[in-house]
């Protein structure tokens, strides 16, 4: 509760005392309230969240909401205000001096799965799932497509055109793109609509919940922990787009073209694929290259191979 009635006064601090627009104060709150949700999850007291704790919080943000790189900077700045604020409140025992230093543009990297594991993901959704069909839906609405959350779980009956193979999620701006269906991503809707009339929607949402109704973000993070809890990584939802992102860039799509179906209004936003991609590629080389297997085996004390 602390943490939260230090945010209110703080943004009552900047209204009244510096006398920021009322939008710009509602910018302060929307970079400002994951963080103090982020200390919740965490049971963590503002008082005890150390410097050196919130790069976590920074990763973790990065990787789990839709954020560019210089979304995340503009994070950090309005964390380093409040917590300066906090500090001069007395409610805050670390000093703000010695904070992380400004994070560099593309250092947050989104988390991305291997193929492997992806494919593990799918596995596990009929043993980890009370309702496989509509998870195995979600997921691939989340990869297959490479949707946001928000825009799989917004997307209704009529978005889906199995018959030319397309998706019609509606974005950002409340702007509409078209996305290719995969042909397994189709069996695997198609076989979840056919399922979906005995669950009496009361909505034509695609994904629902076991009451018929629309699925909530919460409900499909449950969904996500549990079909990607045997992987032993911290896995959000976004992190199967970031991946379907990777994958695409791995295989040889142009950038481009990779814009669009994520629904970018800016190449540069797609660009930090780019970095992904190539750090995935070094540890995709690493495992699976020959002599870097042979070096692991060395270092484990086994009989090196001869190549």
């Amino acid at each position: 509760m602390i943490a939260e009635c230090t945010l209110e006064d703080y943004l009552d601090f900047l209204l009244l005392e510096r006398r920021l627009s009322k939008a710009t104060i509602e910018s302060y709150r929307f970079d400002l309230t994951p963080f103090i949700n982020w200390l919740s999850q965490h049971k963590l007291a503002l008082e005890d969240c150390r410097p050196e704790l919130l790069e976590n919080f920074l990763n973790e943000v990065a990787g789990s909401l839709d954020y560019a790189p210089t979304s995340v900077a503009r994070h950090f700045s309005s964390l380093r205000g409040f917590l300066l604020f906090a500090n001069d409140e007395g409610r805050y025992p670390y000093s703000t001096e010695a904070m992380l230093s400004a994070p560099k543009l593309g250092q947050y990297l989104p988390q991305c799965l291997t193929t492997d594991e992806i494919d593990e993901v799918f596995g596990n959704i009929q043993a980890a799932s009370k309702f496989p069909q509509r998870d195995t839906a979600l997921i691939e609405l989340l990869y297959s497509a490479g949707l946001r959350i928000s825009e799989a779980l917004a997307l209704r009956v009529k978005d889906l055109d199995f018959e030319n193979e397309w998706l019609t999620p509606t974005g950002k701006g409340n702007k509409q793109r078209l996305v290719p269906l995969g042909k397994k991503a189709k069996e695997n809707l198609k076989s979840w609509l056919k399922e979906r009339p005995g669950w009496e929607p009361k909505s034509d949402h695609v994904i629902l919940n076991r009451h018929g109704k629309k699925m909530s973000r919460m409900g499909a993070w449950k969904i996500v922990n549990a079909c990607t809890a045997s992987l032993g990584k911290r896995i959000s939802p976004h992190t199967f787009r970031h991946s379907f992102a990777t994958h695409c860039l791995a295989g040889g799509m142009d950038l481009r073209v990779l814009q669009e179906l994520l629904g970018h209004v800016d190449l540069t936003t797609t660009e930090i694929y780019t970095h992904v991609g190539s750090d995935f590629a070094r540890e995709e080389h690493r495992q699976f290259h020959p002599r870097e297997m042979a070096l692991k085996k060395d270092q484990h004390g086994q009989t090196r191979k001869t190549l």
